[in-house]
């Protein structure tokens, strides 16, 4: 009996120690998923503020503004912009480019 008794405390001894190191690991890996979902979270929050920040840059109004304010940017004149109405003109034939070699760096 002494004999299966060592051997029952034995094991006894083994699998309280593997429950402790389990449940440790659990605690661990909970803590860990966590701090993981805590970052998604953090970082869905960042990735909002952007697009809003990104929508609100890009308005027509603000581009004006910057391009007025920093780049000292003007819209151009009607009288310096020709308006071409397309329509009216006539449709244009391809125009090929016989004897030149386009992969010399030529252009047609």
């Amino acid at each position: 009996m002494t004999k299966a008794n060592v051997v029952i405390g034995v094991l006894l001894w083994i699998s309280a120690f593997a429950l402790i190191s389990s449940q440790y690991r659990v605690r661990q890996l909970t803590i860990e998923i966590n701090r993981a979902r805590d970052l998604a979270y953090q970082l869905d929050n960042d990735r909002v503020r952007a697009t809003l920040a990104q929508s609100k840059l890009s308005t027509p109004s603000r581009v004006e503004s910057t391009a007025r304010e920093r780049l000292q940017m003007e819209l151009p004149e009607l009288s310096r912009s020709p308006i071409v109405d397309v329509r009216a003109l006539p449709l244009a034939e391809p125009v090929a480019v016989v004897g030149k070699d386009s992969s010399k760096g030529a252009r047609p």
